[in-house]
């Protein structure tokens, strides 16, 4: 596979209303994955990790893969870990990393390298995100069967419905909750929706879900990940990149149709373009 590398200045900005300018400058770009749906910054080994589909997002194809790429943008090894089913959605912690596998919670050992858990979620369909709480406890949304999942005590449960949010896609732990970015209602073949997602907030202790009004019907959300004080998601159909604050929602650029699971580290956004087989990086500045 060859990787392409690519460094870049440029800035994209767009002018909500009289609201002040927000500008992505994008630093690099590299290509040659196939179908990277989620790029995930690992802080403490300084690397990242990007999941590839390589086949259909709704089989298991035995196919897909993980990479690892340096903080710079340098492949350091392409097929990482391989023989995964449709990969997606990630996270890690205490040197583990849990990865969304279609119907399955894949458990990494980082320092190995490999694959030394694997979970079935029954009655899953498409699990699609991950995050882990404070206390080390993982949850997984099911963009096709809807719900959230918890693992804790190597035991899987179905943690969390609500009709409000048939299709959950991005989660992100904050601060004692769960942001989640909805797909939307009625979803489609194609996977439009008949009603564009919205972001929520659902509370760990009281599994009490709150729609945040100002980042309400935005898109087909895929990623979250918190900036700040403030929510930055994406929309995966239109590659729309909002940031969601408490004085509202704004649009940042537009990334480009089939921009996936987003994630922001340092002021970094990493954007995995699915559909490009290809990953770019921002500089988020105000």
């Amino acid at each position: 596979m060859k990787f392409r590398h690519t460094l870049t200045v440029a800035a994209f900005a767009l002018v909500i209303a009289q609201s002040p300018v927000i500008a992505a400058e994008k630093l690099w770009s590299l290509s040659g994955f196939n179908q990277p749906e989620s790029v995930l910054a690992d802080t403490t080994n300084k690397v990242l990790y990007v999941s590839n589909i390589n086949g259909s997002p709704v089989e298991a194809t035995g196919n897909g893969y993980i990479s690892r790429v340096s903080e710079l943008g340098d492949i350091l090894d392409h097929k990482w870990v391989t023989g995964l089913g449709s990969p997606k959605g990630m996270a890690s912690a205490n040197g583990m990393l849990y990865v969304a596998d279609l119907t399955f919670l894949r458990v990494i050992d980082i320092a190995q390298g490999k694959v030394v858990n694997s979970v079935e979620v029954a009655n899953s369909k498409m699990l699609n995100d991950v995050t882990v709480d404070d206390e080390g406890n993982v949850y997984v949304t099911d963009l096709l069967a809807g719900g959230i999942y918890r693992y804790a005590d190597k035991k899987i449960t179905r943690w969390f419905d609500h009709e409000d949010i048939p299709h959950p896609n991005g989660i992100q732990y904050d601060k004692g909750q769960l942001l989640i970015g909805s797909w939307g209602k009625d979803i489609q073949s194609d996977f439009t929706t008949s009603e564009a997602g919205s972001v929520y907030r659902l509370g760990l202790k009281t599994k009490r879900l709150t729609l945040d009004e100002k980042a309400e019907q935005i898109g087909n959300l895929d990623g979250i990940s918190v900036s700040g004080e403030n929510i930055i998601t994406n929309d995966w159909i239109n590659g729309n990149v909002f940031e969601v604050s408490s004085s509202g929602t704004k649009l940042l650029f537009n990334a480009g149709k089939g921009a996936a699971d987003t994630s922001v580290i340092d002021g970094k956004l990493y954007v995995p373009m699915m559909m490009d087989n290809r990953v770019d990086v921002y500089s988020l500045k105000q």
